[in-house]
């Protein structure tokens, strides 16, 4: 077969039983195939240097063809550029590095030119794991591959999803559900320093901004409730639960943003002249918001204090997920627009759904535990048992859930689909670079191989966790 019958086709991918191959079009010569008395045993590839690529035709699974593949992103250090990885020598994630980036959009969207951008790591406990996770910020606020405009952004390594689709479909849900300032999510290839590092996931960094949670930081606030507890302002909300045997309860709270140090030194910014004096009044009224929380009975409004259907969508996408950072709590966001009467606090945006899914340590997590369940050190379980055991809470809950199960579950199911497809090729080649293996002693890491596998395991749970959610007294969020 002549390679210009795909002409039109950016890529050639053989699906292989044991290996994977990926051919641009343009440089495949010719395509033919070889054997006896009509049947075929190999596929030869030819390139236009003469280079020849022999394939067994009895372990070719499939060939796909693809009009386009998804963004090429390229950074180069410009102080290590013979790095193989960031964290060379224990360096911290926060080291920032001047490095060049250039983006080759495959024809999905607009290049981006190369430019000089800050580069880091990001995370928490991923940044401890092989494939590392990225940020870069750029010199100015531009849109890259569709998402709002912003200087920063995130690169996901979704290191320990072996579907490379737990964020992506819990982002879905988010966006389905019109949660304001929801993140999207775009697949890509990253390049660090000429090395290929396998499929990422570009995303907006969770902050105050038009990127992001779009509201005014010299009025606004967006708290983290995380027990990592390592922001620069933060404090700890305590409180006895009603019988309970462990006694006084902690939860960490932080200032995710703004920069409250930076707003302070701000000649420009009136209403700020002390980041501690100005702390402490969001303090004061996070605490009161909170006691609201696990003082009322179940029967009490929270309208007075909460956006209630934020509530409800915040834990209809981690309860479909069962993302079990809840129980912490980690990466728990909650903003308010101002300290002015009336305004009240909102849940979002949604965050982390490496640890959700069909994951909780290893995969084969059960569709049916908990969101929230332990008692005990990990004091979300109290707080968020509290606020979801609200009769109001809980009416709007179940009209959501069924909505969402006849509206929107079925768009869910096309939408995976969909996904699937255009990232099988970069999963492919993700499972053969990041391998199966145990991180420390608390993570197994399933590589993305079986991606084909993976999804339809993905499916199945999806599926089984939705009807749990139906019919569980508690809706599968809290025992």
């Amino acid at each position: 077969m002549s390679a210009s019958v795909y002409a039109q086709h950016e890529q050639i991918h053989l699906f292989q039983s044991k290996d994977f191959k990926s051919f641009k079009a343009e440089e495949v010569e010719k395509m033919e195939y070889l054997g006896q008395n009509g049947e075929f045993s190999q596929l030869v590839l030819t390139d236009t240097l003469g280079k020849v690529t022999k394939v067994d035709m009895s372990l070719i699974d499939s060939v796909v063809l693809r009009t386009n593949g998804i963004p090429e992103f390229h950074v180069t250090l410009q102080d290590y550029p013979n790095w193989p990885e960031l964290g060379q020598n224990g360096e911290s994630k926060d080291v920032i590095h001047q490095a060049t980036l250039y983006m080759n959009g495959n024809g999905m969207y607009d290049d981006v030119k190369a430019q000089t951008v800050e580069f880091r790591g990001r995370g928490n406990s991923t940044w401890g794991m092989r494939k590392k996770p990225y940020r870069f910020k750029m010199a100015k606020k531009a849109s890259v591959c569709g998402l709002p405009k912003a200087k920063t952004f995130a690169l996901i390594a979704n290191n320990i999803d072996c579907s490379l689709m737990r964020n992506t479909i819990a982002l879905w849900l988010a966006n389905y559900l019109e949660m304001p300032y929801s993140n999207h999510c775009v697949p890509v290839k990253v390049y660090f320093n000429g090395t290929y590092k396998g499929q990422y996931m570009l995303t907006e960094k969770i902050g105050i901004g038009g990127g992001s949670v779009d509201i005014d930081e010299t009025t606004g606030m967006l708290f983290e409730l995380d027990s990592n507890y390592d922001e620069d302002y933060k404090f700890t909300y305590t409180w006895r639960p009603s019988g309970s045997y462990y006694g006084s309860k902690t939860l960490p709270v932080m200032v995710k943003d703004p920069d409250l140090a930076e707003l302070a030194a701000d000649t420009t910014v009136t209403n700020i002249t002390d980041a501690y004096s100005y702390f402490n009044l969001w303090k004061t009224d996070f605490t009161k918001m909170a006691d609201a929380v696990t003082q009322r009975s179940a029967s009490q409004s929270l309208s007075d204090v909460l956006d209630l259907e934020s509530v409800v969508e915040f834990f209809l996408v981690n309860g479909i997920a069962n993302n079990h950072e809840m129980q912490h709590p980690k990466s728990l966001y909650i903003h308010k627009k101002s300290l002015e009467e009336g305004e009240v606090y909102h849940f979002g945006p949604v965050w982390d759904f490496d640890w959700a899914f069909t994951f909780d340590g290893r995969e084969g997590a059960s569709p049916t535990a908990y969101l929230v369940a332990q008692d005990g050190e990990q004091s979300g379980y109290s707080f968020l048992k509290a606020l979801l055991s609200n009769e109001e809470i809980r009416t709007m809950f179940r009209e959501k859930l069924n909505d969402f199960y006849t509206n929107g579950y079925p768009m869910l199911k096309e939408y995976i689909e969909e996904y699937a497809n255009l990232i099988e090729p970069t999963a492919k080649e993700n499972g053969q670079l990041w391998p199966s293996y145990s991180h420390a002693s608390w993570c197994v890491v399933t590589s993305s191989w079986e991606f084909r596998n993976n999804v339809e395991t993905l499916k199945k749970w999806i599926d089984d966790r939705i009807n749990f959610m139906l019919t569980d007294a508690n809706f599968g969020l809290y025992k």
